[in-house]
C-alpha cells in the first residue's frame, strides 16, 4: 500500500510539474512565466468581479450647510456677569452657528491609469518575447508562415504614429523588423545550437531597448498608449484566436477525469464522460441564452471568463499532447503556448479595467461560442473515436488527440462552422463590437491626451456601431462633464443606461437632473436604481441625501441606515446620519448607533459629530486631525466646515496661525470671514487682545452682513471681558504680570498692578502698550482712560495726556472728572518742577 502511495505521487510529480527535469535556466524562466501568466489571469478576473469601478470610482461631493449653536455663555447676576462656574441668576448664551456636511456619491470621470497602461504593455512584451523565442525554433515554413503573421501585426499596430525621431513615415516598423526580424532569422538560420534560454535573454534584451528607443525618442506624448490603443486590434484578433484553440481543454479535462485509471471510471466511463459533456453543453446553452440577452434568468449564471481561466490553467498541461504530433514541446510548444497565453490575458485585463463593453462582449462570445461550438464538435469526435476504447476502460486521455475515424481537421472545421451559426443568429452583432471597442480605445487615447473633440468623434462612430454601449455613453457624458456641458452629460449618462446599467451611470444622471432641479425626476431615478441595485450603498446614501432636504423623516434615515450596511465608504453615510440629526433636533439615543458619536478621523464625520454635540450642549473630545493642504492651501469644503467648528469647540491655540495663514490665501477668499472668526476662537484661549483684534479688524474693514457673526461675538466677549473680575493670584515675575494680562486684558486692578510692576522695571513702553490695547477695546471706561493718562504723563507725553483728558470729560460725571483733574494737575506739575530742577 505504502509503494503504491509512493508511484501515485511520483506519478502526479512528473504530471504536473512536468518541467521538474528541465535544466535550471529551462525552470526558472518557465516558473516565472507561469507566475505572469497566472497574476495576469488573476487580475483579469479581478478586473471583471469589479467591473466599473476599476475606471470609474466613487467621489463624494461635499456640500455646506449650517446649524445655530450655543457657541459661548456667561452668567449675569444683579450687578455683575460671572463666568459659568459660578452659581448665577441667570445664563446669556452666544448664538453661532456650526457648518454642517451633506454628502453624496458621484462618479468621477473615466481615465485609465499610467500603471495600467505600462502594466498590460509589459505582460504583453513578455508574450511577445516568449512568441518571438519560440517562433525562431520553427521548421522553415512554420518559422515564415508564423514571421508573416507577426509583420501583419506590427503593421496594423500602426507604429508610425509613435512619432520616433519626428517622423510619421514606416521609420519605427523599420526599426523593429530590423531588429527582431533580422535577429530572428539570424538565429534560425545560423545558430540553432542556442537554447531556449539563450533566445528569450536575447529578445529580453532586444524588447527592452527597443522600449527605452521609444520612449525617449517618440515625439509622442504619450507613446505607450498610443501604442497599446492601436496595437490592441490585432491582438485581440490574436485573443479570439487562442479562446478558440483552448475551447476544447475542459470536455479534455473530463477524459482525463473519467478515464484516468486512479480516478475514472473503469468500462463505465463512456456514459460518465457524455453525461458530464451533455450537462456542460446544456451550461453552455443557457449562457449562450444569457449572454445574447435572450433570457434574464441568472440563478445559474458563471461569467465566461471563469471558463477561460479554467481552460488557460488546463492548456498547460493540455498543449502537451495536444502539439506533440506537432512541435517539439518543451523546446517550443511550452514557450508558445505562454507566450499567447500571456498576450491574450493581458489584453482581456485591459479591456475589463477600461470597461470597453463591446471589447467585454466579443471576448464574451469568442468564449462561449468557441466552448459551445467547438466543445460540442470535440464531444462527438471523442465519441465516435474512441468509444470501444472506452468500453474497454482504456486511458483514453492518452490518445484523444491520436484520432482513430474523424480527423482533428475534421472536427475543428464542424466546430468553426458553429461558431459561425452562433454568430449567424445574432446577426455577426460581434463584427460590429469588435470596431465599436476599437473606436472607444481610441477615443479613451483622444481624451487623455485632451483632444476631446476627436474622443467625442471616435465614441460617436463606437455609438453608430453599438449604439447601447455603456462605454461610448459614459465617455461622452465625462467629455461633457469637462466641458461643462451637464445638459447634455445627462442625456449620455441616460444613453448609458439602455443595455448595461451601472449604479455611477444612474448616480451621473441623478445629479445631472438635480442640478437642474427635477427633484421628483431623481427621485424616481434613484428609485429605480435601487431597484436594479438593491446592495449599492452609493445609491441609498444619495436617496437618503435627497430625502434629508425635505425632511421626510423616516425615508431619510432608512436608506441612510441601508448605506451604512452597503457603501464601500460607510464615513460618509455616518456623516450624513450625524448632519439629518442635527438638523432634526435628534438625540444620541434616536440615531441608534453610539459608535456615531465617538471621535472619526474621516474630516466630515467628525465636523458634523462636533455639530450634533454642539446642539445637543454634550462635551465630547474633539478629534484633532492631520491635515494635508495642496501647495496653494485651497480649502475643501469638508477641511473647512471641520477646522470652523474643531477651532470653534475645542478652543485649539496651536490652530490659530494655521488659521491666520489660510485666511490670508486668496484661494480661500470664500471662507475669509469664517476664517477669521474661527482663528478669533483658536486664539481667545491665548491672547484676548489679540483675538479682539482678529474680530474688530474684521467689523472694521467689513460693515455688511457678512461680519455680523464676528460683530456679535466681539460685543458678547467684550461684555464678558468688561464686567468680569479677574482671580488674580500672586504675581511676581513679568512672566506672571504677563500671562495674566492675556486672560484679563480689561480688568482695571490688574492693569494697575501691570502699570506700577512695569514702571518700576523701567520699562513704562510695556505698561503704556497694555493700556493703550485696554483703552482701545474699553474706550467708556474712565478707569481706564485715568490711567492712561497718568502713564502719559509719566512717558512725558503730554499732549497725549491733554488729549486723553478731554475724552475723560465725556465719559465720566462732573464730580469725578473734577477730582482727577486735581490729580492731573498735580501729577503734571510735579513733573514740570522736575524737569526744570534738572
Amino acid at each position: 500500500m505504502r509503494n503504491h502511495f509512493h508511484l501515485c505521487l511520483i506519478f502526479l510529480m512528473n504530471t504536473l510539474f512536468f518541467w521538474r527535469h528541465w535544466t535550471r535556466p529551462e525552470r526558472f524562466l518557465y516558473t516565472t512565466s507561469l507566475g505572469l501568466l497566472a497574476f495576469g489571469v488573476l487580475a483579469l478576473l479581478f478586473f471583471e468581479q469589479r467591473g466599473l469601478q476599476n475606471s470609474v470610482q466613487w467621489d463624494v461631493l461635499s456640500e455646506l450647510d449650517e446649524v445655530a449653536v450655543r457657541t459661548d455663555s456667561m452668567r449675569v447676576q444683579k450687578d455683575s456677569v460671572q463666568t459659568a462656574a459660578t452659581s448665577p441668576a441667570q445664563t446669556q448664551y452666544l448664538l453661532g452657528k456650526s457648518y454642517l456636511l451633506r454628502e453624496q456619491f458621484v462618479p468621477s470621470l473615466m481615465t485609465i491609469p499610467v500603471w495600467l497602461i505600462d502594466g498590460v504593455l509589459g505582460l504583453i512584451l513578455v508574450g511577445i518575447v516568449l512568441i518571438l523565442s519560440a517562433v525562431s525554433a520553427l521548421s522553415r515554413w512554420q518559422y515564415v508562415g508564423a514571421m508573416a503573421a507577426f509583420m501583419a501585426t506590427l503593421a496594423f499596430s500602426h507604429v508610425e504614429l509613435l512619432q520616433i525621431f519626428g517622423t510619421t513615415n514606416p521609420t519605427g516598423v523599420g526599426i523593429i523588423l530590423g531588429v527582431l526580424g533580422l535577429t530572428s532569422y539570424y538565429i534560425h538560420a545560423f545558430r540553432p545550437d542556442f537554447s531556449m534560454p539563450q533566445r528569450i535573454f536575447i529578445f529580453a534584451g532586444l524588447v527592452v531597448a527597443l522600449t527605452l528607443l521609444f520612449t525617449f525618442f517618440s515625439k509622442n506624448a504619450f507613446p505607450a498608449h498610443t501604442f497599446l490603443a492601436h496595437s490592441l486590434l490585432p491582438a485581440l484578433v490574436i485573443a479570439v484566436v487562442f479562446v478558440g484553440w483552448i475551447a476544447v481543454e475542459i470536455i479534455a479535462g473530463f477524459v482525463y477525469v473519467v478515464t484516468n485509471p486512479r480516478t475514472g471510471f473503469g468500462k463505465n466511463s463512456l456514459l460518465n464522460f457524455l453525461f458530464l459533456s451533455g450537462l456542460y453543453l446544456s451550461m453552455l446553452v443557457l449562457l449562450y441564452l444569457k449572454i445574447t440577452r435572450r433570457t434574464d434568468a441568472a440563478f445559474w449564471y458563471i461569467s465566461p471568463y471563469w471558463l477561460y481561466a479554467a481552460s488557460v490553467v488546463l492548456g498547460v498541461w493540455g498543449a502537451m499532447r495536444r502539439l506533440e504530433n506537432h512541435l517539439p514541446f518543451r523546446a517550443i510548444g511550452a514557450w508558445l503556448y505562454v507566450g499567447v497565453a500571456l498576450v491574450s490575458t493581458a489584453v482581456m485585463a485591459f479591456v475589463h479595467f477600461s470597461s470597453n463593453n463591446p471589447h467585454i462582449e466579443v471576448f464574451e462570445d469568442a468564449i462561449v461560442y468557441g466552448q459551445l461550438g467547438i466543445g460540442a464538435a470535440f464531444t462527438i469526435y471523442i465519441a465516435l473515436n474512441f468509444w470501444p476504447l472506452f468500453q474497454q476502460g482504456k486511458a483514453v486521455y492518452k490518445v484523444i488527440f491520436k484520432p482513430m475515424r474523424l480527423l482533428q481537421s475534421q472536427m475543428w472545421l464542424v466546430g468553426v462552422a458553429a461558431v459561425v451559426v452562433l454568430m449567424s443568429l445574432n446577426r455577426f452583432f460581434t463584427i460590429d463590437q469588435v470596431q465599436a471597442g476599437h473606436h472607444n480605445n481610441l477615443g479613451d487615447l483622444s481624451a487623455a491626451t485632451g483632444e476631446y473633440k476627436i474622443a467625442e468623434q471616435y465614441y460617436q462612430m463606437a455609438v453608430s456601431e453599438d449604439y447601447q454601449n455603456h462605454k461610448s455613453g459614459f465617455g461622452l457624458a465625462s467629455l461633457a462633464l469637462q466641458q461643462g456641458d451637464r445638459s447634455a452629460a445627462g442625456a449620455f449618462f441616460r444613453q448609458a443606461l439602455y443595455k448595461d446599467p451601472t449604479p455611477q451611470a444612474y448616480a451621473g444622471l441623478a445629479r445631472m437632473m438635480q442640478d437642474a432641479g427635477l427633484f421628483f425626476d431623481v427621485i424616481f431615478t434613484l428609485r429605480q436604481a435601487i431597484e436594479t441595485f438593491p446592495k449599492s450603498g452609493e445609491l441609498q446614501n444619495n436617496l437618503g441625501a435627497l430625502y434629508a432636504t425635505t425632511n421626510v423623516a423616516d425615508s431619510t434615515f432608512y436608506y441612510f441606515k441601508l448605506a451604512s450596511q452597503n457603501a464601500q465608504n460607510k464615513a460618509v453615510t455616518s456623516a450624513n446620519l450625524l448632519a439629518f440629526a442635527a438638523q432634526s433636533s435628534l438625540t444620541a439615543t434616536d440615531l441608534d448607533d453610539a459608535s456615531l458619536l465617538n471621535p472619526s478621523d474621516y474630516p466630515s464625520q467628525e465636523a458634523n459629530r462636533i455639530a450634533l454635540m454642539q446642539k445637543m450642549n454634550t462635551k465630547t473630545d474633539a478629534q484633532r486631525l492631520s491635515i494635508k493642504f495642496p501647495a496653494d492651501s485651497a480649502l475643501s469644503v469638508n477641511y473647512f466646515a471641520y477646522l470652523y467648528n474643531y477651532a470653534q469647540y475645542a478652543r485649539d491655540t496651536t490652530l490659530s496661525d494655521l488659521l491666520q495663514r489660510l485666511g490670508n490665501t486668496g484661494n480661500n477668499g470664500t471662507f475669509y470671514n469664517e476664517l477669521q472668526v474661527a482663528q478669533a476662537y483658536a486664539e481667545y484661549g491665548r491672547d484676548k487682545i489679540s483675538a479682539l483684534d482678529v474680530l474688530a479688524a474684521q467689523t472694521v474693514a467689513d460693515t455688511s452682513k457678512k461680519t455680523e457673526l464676528a460683530r456679535q461675538t466681539l460685543l458678547f466677549w467684550l461684555t464678558r471681558e468688561s464686567l468680569s473680575p479677574a482671580n488674580i493670584s500672586t504675581l511676581t515675575t513679568a512672566a506672571d504680570y504677563q500671562n495674566a494680562l492675556r486672560q484679563h486684558p480689561l480688568d482695571v486692578a490688574l492693569l494697575k498692578k501691570y502699570v506700577a510692576f512695569f514702571n518700576q522695571q523701567k520699562q513704562p513702553q510695556v505698561a503704556y502698550q497694555a493700556l493703550l490695547n485696554a483703552q482701545r477695546f474699553r474706550r467708556d471706561a474712565p478707569e481706564i482712560q485715568k490711567l492712561y493718562i497718568l502713564q502719559c504723563l509719566d512717558m512725558r507725553l503730554t499732549e497725549f495726556a491733554t488729549d486723553g483728558l478731554n475724552d475723560l470729560f465725556s465719559i465720566t460725571n462732573a464730580a469725578d472728572y473734577e477730582a482727577f483733574v486735581k490729580i492731573y494737575e498735580a501729577r503734571l506739575a510735579a513733573i514740570r518742577q522736575a524737569q526744570a530742577d534738572f
